[in-house]
This record gives structure tokens, sequence and C-alpha cells, in this order.
């Protein structure tokens, strides 16, 4: 191989939503990676209402897994350089990892959730979400179930309690836990942030607040229209289907570590 890619899913996405393209790495001499966060996929256990994980815990999970893919490089594929591709959630967790085993990252369709930041109609209904839908849902049910209701999708209620506290806050993230700005600031690594215009879920502004926090990275901003990379749509998924393999070769390989 010449390089390696590790994929940080999106929240509540499993890791075979990225198969197609680890695959396709994989076929172009690049090991490649993909996890579950506790909860999902092959990491599920017991019925997400019974799921205790946060954020954090992710976060962790993604930092045991960059320990596990060094070792692995380096006892088997000779060491090559490892590339952080984080989608979404993913985008967040690189700073809790030990980024020095890291040589460079994307960020794709990424962006904090500080709910003024958001487009409309997202806007809208923001308030109500994080204030009164969100918090009911878990008080009641134990976890909060995006999937059923068509808005986000299924999270555990640790989870959802912290990312919706996160939400309400103007510093996302560091309103709730200050002590993290020097976590991400500590990343000084090259970072591509990679971001489509119809991405209703992360809007411009969510986008670049996410893009800030990374004060020490080397970090390059890439938007683009669809039109731009021959698409009617990209959206805030669309990235990771199958199917898109010239995006793929436009936007994620020349971004990837080799030797």
């Amino acid at each position: 191989p010449c390089g390696a890619v590790l994929v940080s899913p999106a929240m509540a996405t499993k890791a075979s939503y990225y198969t197609a393209v680890a695959t396709w790495l994989a076929d172009r001499d690049i090991v490649a990676y993909t996890f579950d966060y506790q909860g999902y996929g092959a990491s599920a256990r017991t019925p997400l209402k019974d799921v205790t994980a946060d954020i954090l815990t992710w976060a962790a999970d993604a930092a045991t897994v960059v320990d596990h893919v060094h070792e692995d490089l380096a006892e088997n594929f000779g060491g090559v350089p490892l590339t952080w591709i984080g989608h979404s959630l993913g985008c967040q967790l690189l700073p809790f990892t030990d980024h020095s085993k890291i040589t460079r990252a994307v960020i794709s369709c990424g962006g904090t959730g500080w709910w003024k930041n958001a487009d409309y109609p997202d806007k809208a209904i923001a308030p109500l979400l994080w204030w009164a839908v969100a918090p009911a849902l878990v008080k009641v049910l134990g976890y909060y179930p995006g999937k059923k209701i068509s808005l986000l999708g299924g999270i555990p209620g640790p989870g959802m309690t912290q990312g919706a506290r996160g939400c309400r806050n103007p510093d996302h993230l560091f309103g709730v836990l200050p002590e993290h700005r020097a976590t991400y600031a500590a990343v000084t690594m090259p970072v591509t942030a990679l971001t489509f215009t119809d991405d209703a879920t992360m809007s411009a502004k969510a986008s670049a607040h996410l893009e800030s926090f990374y004060t020490g990275a080397e970090l390059t901003p890439k938007r683009y229209a669809p039109s731009e990379v021959g698409r009617e749509k990209v959206g805030h998924m669309g990235l990771y289907r199958r199917g898109n393999e010239d995006l793929w070769e436009k936007l994620l390989l020349p971004e990837v570590a080799t030797v």
C-alpha cells in the first residue's frame, strides 16, 4: 500500500455506509479502515434505549481505533501515512485522538449545532427540537427515535442530551466543555474541510464555526455547489454514496497522504 485512511462516521450512521468508498480506496492501494461507534452496527450490544454512550464516549472510541490502526500499519503495512476522513460527527472527533499518529485530515460536511447558525426551515424548528422535543422523547423513551420521526437518526439518551446542550449554546462544545479549546488547538496537521452549498444539515455558518475551532491547524476550506462537481445535489450524506467514484477521485483521493 501507498497510504492508509480511517473513516470516522457521521452520528447515527453505521460503518457499513462507507463500504463503497473504503473498497474503492483499497482498490487503489490505500488501506482503508472503518468502525462503528458504541451502540451502532457491529458495536451494538443492546437496544438503543439502553446504550449509555455520549459524544465523548464516541470520541474515546475514535481514539482507541486510531491507536489500533497505528499499530496495525506499523506491524503489517510498513507504517504508511494515515489520513483521517471525518464525516459530520467525525469532523469533531479528530482532536480527541492521538493525532500525532495521523499525517493529514479531511473533515467533510462538518459543523456545529448552535441553532442560530442553521438555515431556514431548520432554524425555525430548532428551538422546538432542542428545548422541547428531544428532551421529552429522551425522558419518555430513554433515547431519541430520530429515524422513526424522520428527524436526524436514532441516538442514545446520553448522546442526545449532551448534543442538545451544545446546540442550545452559542459556543457549542466549548460552551459545555470549555477545557477542550486546547484540545482542538493542539491539532497542527494539514486539514481540508469539504462542504457543499446544498447541505441542509450543516449551513455555511455552522461549518465555518467548527473550522474556527481548529486554530492550530493548516486548514483549507473547500466549498462546492453541486453543479461544480457535476451533480444536481450532494447534501449532507451524498458524498459517500455508492456510485460517486468520480467525486472520490476529484475530492478525496488528492487529500490522502501517500508515500
